[in-house]
Formats: C-alpha cells, sequence, structure tokens
C-alpha cells in the first residue's frame, strides 16, 4: 500500500533509517542463543544460513525486517555473522531477491521468537494517539512509537506507514486539542476581533506581536496596558491538559503564523485555539518582560538616587566645612572683643551669615532622593493587578502585598515593617508610614525576593517556583550515597607537599605557512560557497525541501547572516523584498536553523582533515559583543564598549566546528551548559574551556556531575580562595576547610536538579539563571558551590604543575577568540548593529551567521584535503605545519556583493530612471 502522508524531510528520513538499521548493539554479545544457533545451522545453504541469521539479529535487536532495507547491512556484520557461522557469504546477494524465501525466513522468525507482524488495531491506534497528544516533535513520536513496539514485540512496519498512522493520530490529538481550547472562549465575537485592523493600518494581533518597549516606566505602562488588554479578549486558557513537549510544538507553530495564515485554516476551532494559545503564550511573556523591566529600571533609579545622594552628601560637607572654617574666625573675633558697643557692631556683621545658616537645608538621606523619583513607580495597583505572586517561605509579605490595592486612598499606611528588610524599616518609620514610601519598599522588595527566588509567578516561565522546574523528589538517594559521594572528593583533592606555582606559556613560533597553502586557494564569493557546501551536505532542505526556492533561501540566509537586511539584498539579488521577508517569517525558525547547524556539525565531524585538529572531543565557548540598537529590554549598557548590545554566545569544537550559538540572557556561565547538552550533534564533548566570565565555582560541581571537564582560564588566579578538607597552610598557600555537612545535607536535591537538567524537565540556563542570583540560604546552591570548590581547587594545583594543560586552554580559547573574530567580518551589515526586539529573532541572526560560518570551515576544510593531496609531495612541504593551519582563512572569500561595471543608456525623456508609483 502507498501512503501519501509525509511528515519527515529528506534528512530525517534518513536519520530515521540509520536509528532503525543501527548496528552498533551486534557486536557486544553473542548475538544467537543455543537454540538460535540450531535452528540457523539446520538451515542447509550457507546463503540461507546468512539470510536468516541477519533477519533474526535485526529483528531481535532492533524490531525490524531488514528485508525493507537489506541495502543498509554491512560488510562488517556479513563478515562477522558468516565467521560465527562458519559459512561462505560470497553468494549472500542472491538472497535478497528469493522473496518467498525471505517472507517463509521471517515467518519462521516471528513465530518462535514471541514477536507479531504490526496491525493497525484500536489498541494501537489509542497508544499513536496518546503519544501524538504528549508529544509535540514528529521525530521523538516516532521513537516512542519504536519504544512501545518493542515493548508488545511487534514487527515494525515500515517507515511510510508509520508516517500516515502518525498523521492520522497527530490530526485527531490536534482536534481534540482545538476542540477543548474553544470550549474555553466565552465571547466568540468578542475574541475574534483580534484580527481586525486597527486605525494605523495594523491588525491587533500584529501589533502585539511586535510589541516591544524600553526598559523604564513607559515601557512598563505599555506592557501593562497590553496584558490588561489581553484579558478582556478571554480569561486565561487552561492547557495543563498539555505536556510540555506539546506546548513548545504550539509555541514554534504560533512563531510562524502571521494573520494572513490563521485567517486562512478552514477549520474554525483551529483559527481559535491558535489565537487563544497566541494570547496565552504572549501573556507570559509579558509577565516576564514586566518584572525584567520593572527589576532592570529600579536598579537604574535607585543608582541614580545613590549618587545624586553621594554628590549631595559631599556637597554639604563641603559646605560645612566652610561654615566651620568662618565660626572659628568669629570665634577669635569674639575673645578680641573688649566692649560692648564693639560687640554691637559685630553682630550686625554676623545678620547675613545667621540668614544663610537658616536658609541651609537639613541632611537629605538615598530614601530623600527615591521619593523624588516615587512618580515613575505610580504603576504598582496595575503590577499587582496584572501579576499574581506567590511564596513558599514570605506568606507574610504576600498578604500585604495583596492588601495594598485597597490602600490606594490613603497617605499614611499603618503596616507591619518587618516584612522589609532593616533599611526599608528604618525608611518607613523616619517618613512617618509615607504611603509613597511603602510603596517604594514593595517595589524594590518584590526585586530582591524574585531574584532570590522567595516569591515567584506561577503564570510566569522565568520566575516560577524553583521546585516547578525539577523533577519529583527522587527517594532512592540515601545518606549512605552521599557520604560514598564525599569520599569519592575526598580521594580525588589530593594537595602536593611542595606547590609549583608557574603560569608560563611557551607559544609556538610562527609561520607563513598557512599563508603559503591559501596562496593556492580559488578566488569564492559567499553564495557560491553556500551553493557548494549545499551539494555535499544538503543543508537547504533543513530549511526548505528542494522545490526551486534555493536561491532565495540562499539570498535570505546571507541577509540574515551578513546582517545587510532585506532591503539591501533585494537590490543585490534582483529578488523582492516582500518574497525574502515572506520567507524569512515562515521557514527561517530555530528549529529549523538549528537542523541545519547540526546537519554541518555532522558533516564537518565525518572529514578525515579534521583529525588534524582534534578529536572532537574538546570545547570552549566565548560570547562576541554586538551592538543592539532597536527598542528592546534585551540589552545592556556595557561600560567597556560604551554601548547598549547583549552577546552572541558561541561553542567550538577542537576541530573549530561552531556546534551551538545562543543569545546571552545574564551572565556567560549560565550558558556553558546548554551548547554541551543541548547540540545533538555527532561530536562526543568531554572537556570544556572559558574564560573568567564563564567560571564559577558552582559550574565546577555541575560540569562533573553531567560527566564533563571544565578547564577553564582564571582570571587573577593567584589571589584565588583555595580550599581542602582541613584548614591548613602550605608554602603561604592557606587551604580554607570545607563544610562537609553542607554537601551531605544538599546532596539529595543537587541530584534532583542534575536528574532535571538531564532529562530536559528545565533548561540549564533557566535554572542557572536562578540559582546564581539566589540568596546564601538556598541549599541547592550552597551545597554546588562547596561541590565545585573542592573541584576548583584540585584543578588550579593541576593548572599550576602542568604547562601542557595551561597550553592546551589556551589553545581552545584561541580557537574561539578566531570563529568570533571572522564571524566579526562576516556579520559587517549595519556596522555589527542588531535590530531585533526579541531573543527568539536575534538568536534566529545568530544562526545564520553560525551557519555561514560552518559553511566557509567546511569549504576551507575541503579544500584544504585537495591541497594536501596536490602539494605533499613537494620540497617546502611541513606535515607538521600544515596540520596547524586553521580552516578560517579568508582572504580568497569575497563577503561583499558583486559589482557590475557597464555603463547603461536610459532612453526616457528626462534622462532619468523610470520611477514605478506602487499603488
Amino acid at each position: 500500500m502507498r501512503y501519501r502522508n509525509k511528515l519527515f524531510n529528506n534528512r530525517e528520513r534518513i536519520e530515521i533509517i540509520d536509528l532503525l538499521t543501527n548496528e552498533s548493539k551486534f557486536f557486544q554479545k553473542v548475538p544467537f542463543s543455543s537454540e538460535e544457533f540450531s535452528k540457523i545451522k539446520k538451515l542447509g545453504s550457507p546463503t540461507l544460513q546468512i539470510g536468516f541469521a541477519l533477519q533474526l539479529i535485526y529483528l531481535k535487536n532492533n524490531g525490524i525486517s531488514i528485508n525493507s532495507y537489506f541495502d543498509r547491512v554491512s560488510e562488517k556484520l556479513i563478515s562477522y555473522i558468516s565467521n560465527l557461522l562458519k559459512c561462505d557469504s560470497n553468494s549472500i546477494d542472491k538472497y535478497w531477491c528469493t522473496k518467498n524465501t525471505k517472507e517463509r525466513h521471517l515467518i519462521e522468525i516471528l513465530n518462535f521468537s514471541g514477536y507479531s507482524k504490526f496491525s493497525y488495531t484500536k489498541e494501537m491506534a489509542e497508544e499513536l494517539f496518546k503519544i501524538a497528544l504528549n508529544f509535540g516533535s514528529f521525530t521523538t513520536q516516532f521513537k516512542e512509537f519504536l519504544i512501545f513496539l518493542k515493548s508488545k514485540r511487534i514487527l515494525t512496519p515500515n517507515l511510510s506507514a508509520i508516517e500516515q498512522f502518525l498523521w492520522i493520530s497527530n490530526k485527531e490529538a490536534n482536534e481534540k486539542i482545538y476542540e477543548s481550547i474553544f470550549r474555553q472562549i466565552s465571547n466568540k465575537e468578542r475574541f475574534y476581533s483580534i484580527l481586525n485592523v486597527e486605525k494605523s493600518g495594523t491588525s491587533t494581533y500584529s501589533r502585539i506581536k511586535t510589541l516591544s518597549v524600553n526598559s523604564n516606566s513607559n515601557g512598563i505602562r505599555e506592557l501593562l496596558k497590553v496584558v490588561k488588554e489581553i484579558d478582556t479578549f478571554n480569561d486565561p486558557i487552561d492547557v495543563s491538559f498539555l505536556s510540555d513537549s506539546k506546548l513548545s510544538y504550539f509555541l514554534l507553530e504560533i512563531q510562524r503564523s502571521d494573520k494572513s495564515r490563521i485567517e486562512k485554516f478552514s477549520s474554525n476551532k483551529k483559527k481559535y485555539a491558535y489565537l487563544a494559545l497566541f494570547l496565552y503564550f504572549k501573556r507570559k511573556e509579558f509577565i516576564d518582560m514586566i518584572i525584567e523591566v520593572t527589576s532592570t529600571y529600579a536598579g537604574t533609579v535607585l543608582k541614580r538616587s545613590r549618587k545624586k545622594s553621594k554628590l549631595y552628601s559631599l556637597q554639604l560637607q563641603e559646605k560645612l566645612k566652610s561654615n566651620s572654617l568662618k565660626l572659628k574666625e568669629i570665634v577669635n573675633d569674639i575673645l578680641n572683643i573688649k566692649n560692648i558697643e564693639e560687640l554691637e557692631k559685630y553682630q550686625k556683621k554676623l545678620l547675613p551669615l545667621n540668614d544663610e545658616l537658616n536658609l541651609e537645608k537639613s541632611e537629605l538621606e538615598e530614601i530623600d532622593f527615591l521619593l523624588k523619583s516615587h512618580q515613575s513607580f505610580n504603576y504598582t495597583n496595575e503590577l499587582l493587578g496584572s501579576i499574581k505572586f506567590d511564596s513558599h517561605t514570605k506568606p507574610k509579605f504576600i498578604k500585604n502585598l495583596k492588601e495594598f490595592p485597597e490602600l490606594k486612598y490613603k497617605k499614611k499606611i499603618q503596616i507591619d515593617t518587618s516584612i522589609f528588610n532593616l533599611q526599608w524599616q528604618k525608611n518607613i518609620k523616619k517618613m512617618d508610614f509615607n504611603k509613597k514610601v511603602v510603596e517604594l519598599a514593595f517595589i524594590y522588595t518584590i526585586r530582591d525576593y524574585i531574584r532570590s527566588g522567595d516569591i515567584f509567578v506561577r503564570e510566569s516561565k522565568k520566575y516560577n517556583s524553583f521546585d516547578s522546574y525539577l523533577v519529583s523528589e527522587n527517594k532512592e538517594i540515601t545518606s549512605k550515597e552521599a557520604k560514598e559521594f564525599l569520599e569519592k572528593l575526598k580521594t580525588m583533592l589530593i594537595i602536593p607537599k611542595k606547590l609549583n606555582f608557574d603560569r608560563n606559556i611557551i607559544a609556538d613560533e610562527k609561520s607563513n605557512f598557512s599563508e603559503k597553502i591559501y596562496s593556492y586557494f580559488p578566488k569564492i564569493s559567499m553564495p557560491e560557497i553556500l551553493f557548494e557546501v549545499n551539494s555535499w551536505t544538503g543543508v537547504l532542505d533543513d530549511i526548505r525541501e528542494k522545490d526551486g526556492g534555493q536561491k532565495i533561501i540562499v539570498a535570505t540566509l546571507m541577509a540574515n547572516g551578513h546582517n545587510i537586511g532585506f532591503s539591501k539584498m533585494s537590490i543585490s539579488s534582483g529578488i523582492d523584498e516582500a518574497v525574502l521577508r515572506r520567507t524569512n517569517e515562515y521557514y527561517f525558525n530555530n528549529e529549523a536553523l538549528f537542523k541545519a547547524q547540526k546537519t554541518l556539525v555532522n558533516y564537518h565531524y565525518s572529514l578525515d582533515i579534521v583529525k588534524n585538529w582534534g578529536a572532537g572531543e574538546k570545547s570552549s565557548s566565548d560570547g562576541m559583543r554586538v551592538p543592539i540598537s532597536s527598542k528592546t529590554i534585551y540589552a545592556d549598557y556595557n561600560t567597556h564598549y560604551e554601548n547598549r548590545g547583549g552577546g552572541m554566545y558561541r561553542h567550538i569544537s577542537d576541530q573549530y566546528t561552531p556546534f551551538y550559538v545562543q543569545m546571552l540572557e545574564g551572565r556567560d556561565s549560565n550558558h556553558v551548559l546548554d551548547g554541551l547538552l543541548y547540540h545533538n550533534s555527532a561530536l562526543e564533548i568531554y572537556e570544556h574551556s572559558t574564560d573568567t566570565a564563564g567560571y564559577t565555582e558552582q559550574m565546577f560541581a555541575l560540569t562533573y556531575l553531567l560527566g564533563f571537564n571544565f578547564k577553564p582560564r582564571i582570571k587573577n588566579l593567584d589571589s584565588q580562595q583555595l580550599y581542602g578538607f582541613e584548614n591548613i597552610e602550605n608554602e603561604g598557600k592557606k587551604f580554607k576547610k570545607i563544610n562537609e555537612n553542607l554537601i551531605l545535607e544538599n546532596f539529595k536535591e543537587v541530584g534532583r536538579l542534575i536528574e532535571s537538567i538531564h532529562c530536559g524537565k528545565v533548561k540549564a540556563s533557566l535554572i542557572l539563571n536562578k540559582i546564581n542570583s539566589y540568596s546564601r540560604n538556598n541549599g541547592v546552591a550552597k551545597g554546588l558551590k562547596e561541590i565545585g570548590r573542592i573541584l576548583k581547587t584540585k584543578y588550579i594545583l593541576e593548572y599550576y604543575s602542568s604547562e601542557l594543560l595551561r597550553k592546551e586552554v589556551q589553545k581552545m580559547l584561541n580557537k574561539g577568540e578566531a570563529i568570533n573574530s571572522v564571524g566579526r567580518l562576516m556579520f559587517f551589515g549595519k556596522n555589527g548593529r542588531l535590530n531585533e526586539n526579541t531573543i527568539d529573532k536575534q538568536l534566529e541572526k545568530a544562526s545564520c551567521l553560525n551557519i555561514l560560518l560552518s559553511s566557509l570551515i567546511i569549504w576551507n576544510s575541503r579544500y584544504l584535503e585537495k591541497i594536501y593531496r596536490l602539494v605533499c609531495e613537494e620540497k617546502w612541504f611541513d606535515e607538521e605545519e600544515f596540520k596547524r593551519v586553521s580552516p578560517l582563512g579568508t582572504e580568497h572569500v569575497n563577503f561583499l556583493g558583486k559589482y557590475v561595471f557597464e555603463e547603461s543608456v536610459i532612453e526616457t525623456k528626462d534622462g532619468l530612471r523610470e520611477i514605478k508609483i506602487k499603488a
């Protein structure tokens, strides 16, 4: 039977077939039992024996009939089986042509192995429906279905059949989801009005989708206004029946959907469901933005007030100093007065000074200046109306917070000040319980408690309770395991009697060998590189399947990756700007770009030449600073660069492969684990290096517990505190005693955190951002820090004593810096400035740049291989020097467009080019 509906593109189909026919397990143990071996040997012909054995081994291990994939059977496996059976395998090809024999053997194997043929039963349909309801990715659904088939000992049907059944189950599951959401919408006419076009010419949907704000009070008010507007369409929908995986699937679908796409849906229920989910995701996003902007803005106002307070104090001090000198003079003058007449005269002389002292202002504190900025925070009631704060540890604070909006007309608020810190208690009492001061106390305490994890927002993605991000409590971890873990740490940390504090690194000598090699390279442009690399890898199919539109994909990719924009690319390429924008909107999402990056990483890893640079087991990560000029909260001011901007944080393998990229939110160290855990490529990274920005003591603990070896380059290494299991001093270096109880007490929760990251319950960067901002009372943070201190001390002692280690770390970081330099060269449009206002849009640009980088590196690597074959016999050629030639050469590449120097004749009456007036 032929099935029409396809879920997977060509590359995904190849990956699935690779999964189905994987032979890695076949050689790990004796593949057949004595009974199976006896059955095989009863077959007379060696060809039949080997064919039967191959069918059996694939069914037992992979649950498939190899008859559909016989061309995937490796020579290695055939040789292995023939040696086991002591048979000649020369005629095995004939076996695959004997259809009846193959089928008879399969039935016989199914019968005695307890397997059954696949049948689309009611039970099967229910299981497929359940899978479709719980998993968003079709590839994940396929894998889950394979697990189910294997557990039931059912033969896996062919790929096309599974695609058809998954297509049916997804259609049914989605219809159920649409129906469930549709029922929750009360006023459907009002709800659908979100697609109406406003006076500005933009629909409400598009306005909300593209909203961006500045990090100030106006930005917060604008966000609160839109959240209130969203709430007028409908009560928040309940999506608790959807898994995280399915929600992620719909989030991607919503990001890809514009007004016109939704209007084209034939199903009304689907239209309403998409709109409801759009508002659900946007409300969640805006809640997070409100918290972020409030925190940032409150911090800015506080810094400003402190600066003014400090300046005022200095001025007051100068004034007091001046008046003190005047008073000294006055005292001396008075002491010299001998009669009453002179004293009366002197009193008149002192009247101006007396007036000046009476006019002198009293001393002002930080709170006085903050109060002058109070008007900037006059949105507190709206904020508390839109965001529902909660807490496990501060119930009293939450109670007072809920009651605050009801007191809006009071000038003074009698409140229990113990819910605030000591400074705010002092401020409130000083200002006699003035409502403005209490309001400021709430704003700043919300900020501090959100950061410390003491309060949270259940409807937030970033600011929910710490516990909500973790898997259920693991009761299997015992105190015995905690003690064993601690003992293992003790054996790892050996403090030598004599410490070596050498930090020198002997650099390799520079040579012109690389320039000579690159002088052989053909001159080429970036579009030519992309088309050539695509002919080797098929990478463009990950973004859009072949349908004659690859020129548009390449143009859109370069418009993003070079940051020149669609208007300039339209002029350069002759492709309509609207076509480029539509292509970008629909095809250039982060999921498709991630697939494309993975394809390039895997292809580069497969090349022989990459072994010159490393085994693909080491990596480094570093941020590439980019200015951001758009109206967005996702930018910060950097005093070193003197601009507002952000960072593209890139992971690079020792083979020069840029295998993961993300946009920085917070400090670099929050993002180190993401690249190591989620690159999903063929690379098997074991060791990782960062500079100081990527280092924390907790990172040492997390990398170790997740199976990585962390090797950072730490600034001011000499001043780092070292730790041991006793307070000791060795050659002037003091080793502070580790708090073993902190490790033992928090080991269970640390294990829970690691499991949550491992299984994908929470993204590493999100939970790290929370841990790094939490108060010192957080047990997980304290436990991780104590474990990290042991591992950090062990590493520092090794770093000092081993020049090889120091050189290795420096070498890895140099590769990252070199790739960032090429990245800056490529990202030349708009002077390297990003104009995108959301993290997702910024990440799309960063991903496109990464694809251009990877394509250049692959192209250079392939041509390095070719040049090697041409010149390796030359007298001047040096094998060791060649291994140091990196694939990052750019002199032969034209990143700019081609200029056509031809004089054109303009044949209009006025001698000017025609102007087209758009309707």
